[in-house]
């Protein structure tokens, strides 16, 4: 599974926290002067970090094999990024995917890890062959998990290779460089986000690294380690909603709200932080204005329907039908072709006492499987759903 996305408080609601492994929306530039805010925790954090180079770096035995592959005379007749490709394909034979945060080194020795870990190694091996990559974000299915009062969500990012011998000039066939696409168990339900930065990707390496500090309640490291990502993504909303997390979870009520306050003012992406500082008002006795939060959020149109049915799931958790049947709408309506996101409007729809939508959401989404015996649970459950409404 790829790395973190997401993290929920739960508790008097659910607070997402995306944390990106595997992505999210990168960083963009904005024009806002928003100050970050200053913390003095987080300033004098001290617990060691990785460097770039640490994370990046491998040992001189790896390289040494990675080389002699790369420059074995039996290979030259294939093109760089096709063969740092293949070295790949071959040495990670087996690889487990596990939601793991590996540096490059460690990622080759154990043959393990999550997504970043594979785009760490990806990028360790192209650098020493000289070869150009970019890194994309994919929104993709989320892999939900529970630890005490946090919901964890996975996202995703791919690897782009790109032939370092190509030019315009001598192939006037291709154009757009020619690349191979290294990709952590794509999907199908997967859908192409922007390209993302390596400072972004950096940012994103080290925010993983802060969620599991979280996890493990070792305050002081995730806080050095977001001070490292603020360092390279200052607007990136997974990475500030991360420290006002970490913040709350000190008992910095005030600097958890600040860097709320902060995010939505520098950051595209809000939906995440608007949800958790909506959870934070309630939390502090202040439902009225958490309430129009959550109402302005509604208004949002960011594009990413797994999103909205992680605010869908949210909403269901704390018994919010209304709000649930509003946020799965908007990710039905973002990916009209996913069966799944069809089938968990219906069920909203079914527990806010709209058993006529419930069955028109459920006939739709019946419609769209492919799969026979998936379609034929789909039937069951709309007769089921018929004679419940027909006894009523």
């Amino acid at each position: 599974m790829p790395v973190y996305k997401s993290l929920y408080l739960l508790g008097l609601g659910f607070s997402c926290l995306y944390l990106g492994a595997c992505s999210t929306t990168p960083a963009q530039v904005n024009t806002n002067i928003a100050v970050l805010p200053y913390s003095a925790l987080l300033e004098s954090a001290n617990a060691t970090t990785p460097t770039v180079d640490d994370i990046f770096q491998l040992s001189a035995s790896q390289q040494a094999e990675f080389l002699a592959y790369f420059n074995a005379p039996a290979h030259q007749d294939v093109a760089a990024h096709r063969r740092v490709y293949q070295f790949l394909a071959q040495h990670l034979s087996g690889f487990d995917y596990q939601g793991k945060n590996y540096t490059a080194t460690e990622a080759y020795a154990l043959k393990s890890g999550n997504c970043i870990s594979l785009a760490v190694l990806t990028k360790a091996l192209a650098d020493l062959a000289g070869v150009e990559i970019e890194f994309q974000s994919i929104i993709s299915a989320p892999v939900l998990s529970f630890e005490r009062d946090l919901m964890v969500s996975s996202d995703h990012v791919r690897t782009f290779l790109y032939d370092p011998d190509f030019t315009a000039e001598k192939d006037k066939w291709h154009f757009i460089k020619p690349s191979i696409v290294v990709d952590y168990m794509p999907s199908s339900a997967d859908i192409a986000g922007p390209r993302i930065t390596q400072q972004t990707f950096i940012a994103m390496f080290y925010r993983n690294l802060a969620a599991d500090a979280l996890l493990a309640e070792q305050y002081d490291q995730a806080l050095a380690l977001l001070k490292n990502a603020l360092q390279y993504a200052p607007d990136y909303s997974a990475i500030i909603n991360l420290a006002a997390v970490v913040h709350r979870r000190m008992d910095e009520m005030q600097l958890a709200e600040q860097f709320y306050q902060y995010g939505l003012d520098v950051s595209p992406s809000k939906a995440t932080l608007l949800s958790n500082y909506a959870v934070l008002k309630r939390s502090q006795g202040e439902a009225d204005i958490a309430q129009e939060m959550l109402l302005s959020l509604l208004s949002l149109d960011e594009y990413d329907p797994y999103l909205w049915y992680m605010l869908g799931k949210t909403a269901q958790q704390k018994s919010q039908y209304q709000e649930a049947v509003t946020y799965l709408y908007k990710a039905a309506e973002q990916a009209p072709y996913m069966h799944q996101l069809q089938l968990e409007l219906a069920l909203a729809y079914y527990r806010n006492n709209e058993p006529g939508r419930a069955q028109q959401v459920l006939s739709k989404a019946a419609e769209l499987v492919a799969d026979n015996n998936t379609q034929q649970r789909y039937h069951a459950k709309l007769e089921a759903l018929k004679l419940r409404q027909s006894a009523h």
